[in-house]
C-alpha cells in the first residue's frame, strides 16, 4: 500500500482501504478503480490522502478487462456519438413540447447496437462498465434500458414490430422523472416518506407526457404500469398480474436489472450472479413468472464458460446452470466440480 495525496491520484489506481471523511462516511470503497470522475470528487472532498494498492497487488477483474478493451472503446465512442442527439430530443420534448421522432430513437439504438451485434462482449457487459456523469444518469438510464430491450427482445419471443415497441417503451417509460423535483432525484441518501410518495408519481407523469403522442398503446401502458407488481403491491394503481400490460411486465424486469448493474462512482458493476440472487430472493411473487425465469436463465447462460472467483478465493469456471437455483451454478476448479446449490457457504464473488 502507498499513501497518495488526492491531487496526485491517477485514473487506474486501485483503492487499498475504504476512504472515509471525518464523520466516518465512506467516500470511496476498497478495491475501487479510480477514474476521472471519482478523482474530481476526492480532490474537492475533506480528505487529502488515501491508501492506494501497489501495482503488483493489482488483479484485473472481468469488468476491468472489458473497460480497457478495444471493443469497449469502440462501443463507448458509438454510445456518446448518439447520446447527445438523444439527450437533445428528450430536452426538446420535456422543456419545449417538441414531439420526439420515434424513428430517430430507433435509429439511435441501431447505430449503437448493430456494429456490436457479433462482438464477443455483450451489450449488457458494455453497459455495466460505461461511466456517465451524475447529471446525465437519468438520460443514460432510458437509453441503456432501450438498448437492453433491443438485446433481450428475442429472449421473450418478440417479433420485429414488437421489438421496436419494446425499445420505445424503454425510451419513454421513465420520462416522468424529469417532472420531479431535482433535489429529490439527486438526493444521495434515503428518501423520506413524503419524498417517496412524490417519487411514486413518476409513472403517472410519464403517461401524461406521452398520452397524446403517436405511439403504440403498449408504450403508454408500459409507462403507466412499469411499477405495478404481480402480487398487487406495486403502484400507482396496485394492479394484480392479469391486469398488467405485458410490455410493462418486461420493462419492470429490465428496469431493475439496469439499476443494479450500471456503473456508479461509488461502486463497480454488481456481479451478475448477485443480481440474479436478488431477483430470486425478491422477485418470484413480484414479476411475471414466464418473463422473469426466461430473463434470469438467459442472463446466467451468458456466463457459461466464464472464469469466476468464489467468496473463499477459489478460482473456477462455470460449467452448468442450475434451473432451480440460477444464482448457484455448477463450477469447476481444476479437476474438482462444485455444485453451489449444495454448498450453501460458497457463492460467486466476482467474475475474473
Amino acid at each position: 500500500m502507498e499513501l497518495v495525496a488526492t491531487v496526485a491520484l491517477q485514473p487506474g489506481m486501485e483503492v487499498a482501504e475504504d476512504a472515509t471523511d471525518y464523520k466516518g462516511n465512506i467516500l470511496v470503497k476498497k478495491d475501487t478503480v479510480l477514474d476521472k470522475l471519482i478523482i474530481q470528487k476526492l480532490v474537492v472532498s475533506p480528505i487529502k490522502c488515501i491508501q492506494i494498492k501497489e501495482p503488483e497487488d493489482y488483479v484485473m477483474t472481468y469488468f476491468e478487462k472489458i473497460r480497457v478493451s478495444k471493443a469497449f472503446k469502440e462501443f463507448e465512442n458509438l454510445y456518446y456519438a448518439n447520446f447527445t442527439a438523444y439527450k437533445v430530443a428528450i430536452d426538446s420534448f420535456i422543456y419545449k413540447k417538441v414531439p420526439p421522432n420515434n424513428n430517430d430513437f430507433l435509429d439511435i439504438i441501431s447505430n449503437i447496437f448493430n456494429p456490436l451485434e457479433h462482438s464477443r462482449t455483450t451489450i449488457l457487459d458494455m453497459l455495466a462498465v460505461l461511466k456517465v456523469a451524475d447529471s446525465d444518469l437519468l438520460y443514460a438510464h432510458g437509453l441503456n434500458v432501450a438498448l437492453i430491450c433491443r438485446y433481450t427482445a428475442k429472449w421473450f419471443g418478440l417479433d420485429e414490430e414488437e421489438t421496436d415497441t419494446l425499445v420505445l417503451c424503454g425510451f419513454y417509460y421513465d420520462i416522468g422523472k424529469f417532472k420531479l423535483p431535482k433535489e429529490i432525484m439527486s438526493k444521495p441518501g434515503r428518501l423520506t416518506d413524503d419524498e417517496i410518495a412524490i417519487m411514486r408519481t413518476h409513472p403517472v407523469h410519464s403517461y401524461n407526457l406521452i398520452q397524446n403522442l403517436s405511439l403504440d398503446i403498449n408504450v403508454k401502458l408500459a409507462a403507466l404500469m412499469h411499477h405495478e407488481r404481480c402480487d398487487g403491491l406495486g403502484y400507482p394503481q396496485k394492479l394484480s398480474a392479469d391486469r398488467i400490460n405485458k410490455f410493462a411486465k418486461i420493462i419492470s424486469i429490465i428496469d431493475a436489472y439496469d439499476a443494479m448493474t450500471s456503473y456508479r462512482a461509488y461502486r463497480d458493476p454488481m456481479c451478475p450472479f448477485k443480481v440474479v440472487e436478488i431477483f430470486e430472493h425478491d422477485g418470484l411473487d413480484r414479476y411475471d413468472v414466464a418473463y422473469y425465469l426466461t430473463f434470469l436463465e438467459r442472463i446466467v447462460e451468458e456466463y457459461i464458460g466464464k472464469e469466476v472467483m468464489l467468496n473463499d478465493g477459489t478460482e473456477c469456471s462455470i460449467v452448468l446452470i442450475n434451473k432451480q437455483n440460477l444464482s448457484r451454478p455448477m463450477v469447476r476448479a481444476g479437476d474438482r466440480y462444485i455444485d453451489l446449490s449444495r454448498e450453501k457457504n460458497l457463492f460467486i464473488e466476482k467474475l475474473v
